[in-house]
């Protein structure tokens, strides 16, 4: 057993089998030190000696899970989820970690009002972590049980609420408070609309977009899609290059939408309030950023698209994720029922 005075607390540190541990007693106190840095010793050497792990805290768990993750297209969600642990559980040994600390940490989400399938996630990478510590023989913490996410409700705006909200952003308009920067970031908000919905973009996937992936001789837009999918490389529409070639001229660097890259709150600072604005009732579901998807999904198989083609477009790896969309589609069967009605 080894205490080290640091500025006044006394420090343990203990080698075994080749692993430094340092900790700190939070004391001034030698004697009560002592008994806290015997208690440890014991624990240590039960889980390197006997169990096989080593001891860790959250924090560098944490970090190491991201550490494993860092260039893969998972990271920017792994990171912000590991960003709301640490701030919601205090650094310490993962193996001192009580059930009861991580549930209440999951119940200050629920009270802070995240949907069910945002604390599910949040519960899915606890578990994730947990997961990677028992992989790297490192004392892990306990597991949560699993919430099951709710069935998503798929709100499909009408070509005229689109309209309306694309008018409602119009810099042209009269408004209250009208200026050349509320003209600017009314024009910003418009043109990224516009590439939610004929790119079938995310928030993240259109404020991220770079003028070195848009080529104008070919009239292609290279979109990345950023949530373990595949990239699109897409046709520009009327609508969509117009956007671009307005744009460009006014460039400073290559992100496209220089005052977006990077936003962590998407449109939700602003969205609800242009939906208010524009008169749009939100009783068939709430509009978010991820709507413009959903309805750009939803138009294409109506049109007669072939599901796999839908897929390729939207950038989903799996089938499964577009055949969500099929809710939308009147069956096979529903439709020869009809022509059989309609023909009596």
């Amino acid at each position: 057993m080894s205490l080290v005075q640091r500025k006044g607390i006394w420090q343990w540190r203990k080698m075994i089998d080749g692993v430094m541990l340092n900790r700190s007693t939070k004391t001034d106190d030698k004697a009560l030190a002592t008994k806290i840095a015997r208690k440890w010793d014991h624990e240590a050497v039960q889980q390197i000696k006997v169990l096989g792990e080593r001891p860790v805290t959250l924090y560098d768990a944490i970090d190491g899970f991201l550490a494993v993750r860092k260039h893969t297209r998972g990271y920017g969600v792994a990171e912000q989820q590991m960003r709301h642990w640490k701030k919601l559980l205090p650094d310490g040994p993962m193996k001192s970690i009580q059930k009861h600390q991580v549930q209440a940490a999951v119940h200050e989400m629920i009270t802070l009002g995240r949907a069910t399938n945002t604390v599910a996630l949040f519960i899915t990478y606890w578990n994730a972590l947990v997961n990677y510590c028992v992989q790297k023989r490192l004392s892990p913490g306990p597991k949560l049980d699993r919430i099951k996410p709710a069935l998503t409700r798929f709100r499909v705006i009408t070509l005229a609420e689109e309209t309306a909200i694309l008018a409602e952003l119009s810099p042209d308009i009269k408004y209250i408070g009208k200026n050349a920067n509320t003209d600017r970031c009314r024009q910003d908000n418009h043109d990224i609309i516009v590439c939610l919905s004929h790119l079938a973009a995310r928030i993240s996937e259109a404020s991220n977009l770079l003028w070195s992936d848009i080529d104008f001789d070919r009239n292609t837009i290279l979109v990345r899609r950023l949530k373990n999918g595949n990239n699109t490389l897409a046709l520009m529409s009327k609508a969509l290059r117009a956007v671009m070639e307005r744009r460009y001229p006014a460039r400073t660097n290559n992100f496209v939408f220089p005052t977006k890259c990077g936003d962590k709150n998407g449109l939700s600072s602003w969205l609800r309030d242009l939906v208010k604005r524009a008169g749009i009732s939100e009783e068939g579901g709430k509009i978010t950023s991820h709507t413009f998807r959903h309805t750009t999904a939803t138009r294409l198989l109506r049109s007669g698209m072939d599901i796999t083609m839908v897929q390729k477009f939207l950038g989903h790896k799996q089938i499964s994720s577009t055949m969500v969309y099929l809710h939308s589609q009147p069956s096979e069967v529903a439709s020869k029922a009809l022509a059989v009605f309609n023909s009596a």
